[in-house]
């Protein structure tokens, strides 16, 4: 009786062994999917045009230099300048990120760099500007299991010369 139930217990592990740990295996992120992940966060609440949700991706002592050379210091002035920017020039603009790189010089540190297309823009006068295409550096660090920004430039390459 002993040697039946030993048997069957034997038995539960080796099928729990086979069927379990691969399944908890691939069902674990790596930490680049993490990041990714971050980063479509970032671009679908952009593209509502919700600064709070954006501005929840940062640290509250990030910072952000923008394309165009403004550059906010913390969180809560993250958001501040994204209501106003979406609120006005960047209103209606949407936003595709592309991640090239994602390194990790540390467990808990990663460095991004992605290409983006911006539409929508447009000028005073209503005229829409064509696609904007510029490339973005970011460092996250990861705290309490999440991902965020921690530090991110953004440039736009002049036009080639002719």
């Amino acid at each position: 009786m002993r040697e039946n139930f030993r048997d069957r217990i034997i038995a539960i592990l080796i099928i729990w062994f086979i069927v379990g740990i691969p399944s908890i295996l691939l069902s674990q992120e790596t930490k680049e999917d993490e990041v990714k992940k971050r980063i479509q966060e970032f671009e679908d609440a952009y593209n509502k045009g919700d600064a709070k949700a954006v501005a929840s991706i940062y640290d509250v002592n990030a910072t952000h230099t923008y394309a165009n050379g403004i550059t906010h210091r913390g969180r809560i002035e993250i958001q501040k300048g994204l209501e106003e920017m979406l609120a006005g020039p960047m209103k209606g603009t949407q936003m595709n990120l592309t991640p090239e790189v994602i390194r990790f010089p540390a467990d808990n540190v990663a460095i991004e760099e992605a290409s983006f297309i911006m539409t929508g823009l447009k000028m005073q006068d209503g005229t829409e500007v064509p696609p904007i295409k510029g490339f973005c550096l970011a460092v996250y660090h990861k705290l309490k299991n999440e991902w965020f920004a921690l530090s991110v430039q953004c440039m736009v390459p002049p036009p080639p010369q002719r």
